[in-house]
């Protein structure tokens, strides 16, 4: 070791990556709990449903899980434990070092510092993978709700089965992949231990990782392609629930980074695979998120506006433009639905300001509706279509 340790100059001895670790392991922490925390409310009030439905539990149970990842990432990564009457103060310490020493050389790490960190990482990696499985469980039960058809129902049920056949599988290899278990993290004991090609494991779970993603942000677009509506709005819906196909971005940089998960410079070269395991169930709750909060923070951003310029309006004697929110309304109006030449029923549509409109067009599952209407489609399969705004 001491022959290893002559061969690595001070410039390369001295180099630093914590607090980027400590930035990226922190940063997902209040996005996750604030909007998992705005969902909750937004459909808990009297206006929306008053209740939540099984997506959200989901939600929520992604949100602890995804912040019990990171935590874990700080703690056995780049902070370092103080010993205090019961328990442990987690503070940086650039000076002296942490005890797992992720975004260090390895060669300047203590005896025992790579031991902590490798079992912290076995821990991450746990929830890491009931973060991501929760968030697409999540993602499933909105569809399911919102998505009435068979055929949709249908496709969403086999897909949570894969994926929970996907988290079981993970949880397994995890469990039983080493014999004994403290192979995955002790050094001593990884030596002679039986284990799994860990390379080849970080590389399969991800790419069924990215192959779940991109199915499962591609699912609503078929049928969002046949509501009824213009076609700003088609194209706005098909936005709204294809945005998570950007986590596959980070799933694609996470999967160009697992070479690291076989370096012997682990504590180094593991920093992006770290910082984008971080970041990716944060990314994925997001967006999960996003078609349920969507409204209401445009519709705060619009109400403040509308403060603003009432508070002008009335410093300089003129009058606020605009009702209430300056918002229009799109009604469709189940009773007065007709079929028409093509097949398709239509819908009359009326428009009406947000105080006559605001009330009684509420944001359910995610999507404004008012009341049930059937849309025949191409096939002649008839589901249920709600006025998507």
């Amino acid at each position: 070791m001491a022959n290893d340790t002559v061969t690595y100059s001070a410039e390369y001895l001295a180099q630093d990556r914590r607090a980027l670790v400590n930035t990226f392991y922190s940063l997902p922490i209040p996005l996750e709990i604030i909007s998992t925390l705005y969902r909750c409310y937004v459909k808990a009030s009297p206006h929306s449903e008053g209740h939540l439905g099984y997506d959200d539990y989901l939600i929520v149970w992604a949100t602890i899980t995804a912040v019990a990842e990171c935590i874990a990432g700080l703690v056995y990564g780049p902070l370092r434990s103080v010993p205090f009457p019961g328990f442990y103060i987690f503070t940086s310490n650039p000076v002296s070092g942490p005890p797992g020493g992720l975004g260090r050389h390895v060669q300047t790490l203590k005896p025992g510092e790579l031991s902590h960190y490798l079992e912290g990482d076995y821990i991450f990696s746990h929830f890491y993978d009931f973060a991501i499985a929760s968030t697409k469980l999540s993602i499933l039960a909105l569809y399911h709700r919102i998505f009435v058809t068979t055929k949709m129902r249908v496709m969403v049920r086999i897909t949570a089965s894969l994926v929970l056949v996907w988290l079981i599988e993970m949880e397994i290899i995890l469990g039983l992949g080493c014999q004994p278990i403290q192979g995955w993290w002790d050094p001593a004991i990884s030596a002679t231990a039986k284990c799994v090609d860990k390379v080849a494991f970080t590389y399969s779970t991800n790419i069924l990782n990215l192959i779940f993603d991109l199915w499962i942000f591609s699912m609503p677009i078929p049928i969002i392609l046949k509501l009824q509506v213009n076609r700003e709005k088609r194209i706005a819906l098909c936005c709204l629930f294809s945005i998570g196909l950007g986590i596959c971005a980070l799933s694609i940089a996470r999967l160009s980074v697992v070479f690291s998960a076989g370096s012997g410079d682990v504590t180094w070269e593991e920093v992006p695979l770290g910082i984008l395991s971080a970041l990716e169930p944060c990314g994925a709750i997001l967006c999960a998120n996003l078609p349920i909060i969507y409204r209401e923070v445009i519709r705060s951003f619009k109400r403040l506006g509308s403060n603003v310029r009432s508070t002008k309006n009335a410093s300089s004697g003129s009058k606020p433009y605009g009702g209430s929110a300056g918002q229009e309304w799109i009604r469709i109006d189940a009773s007065s639905t007709k079929k028409v030449a093509d097949g398709f029923p239509k819908a009359s549509v009326t428009r009406g300001n947000t105080a006559d409109g605001e009330k009684d067009l509420t944001m359910r599952r995610g999507i404004k509706v008012e009341q049930e209407f059937k849309i025949q489609s191409t096939g002649s399969t008839h589901h249920s279509g709600k006025d998507l705004v």
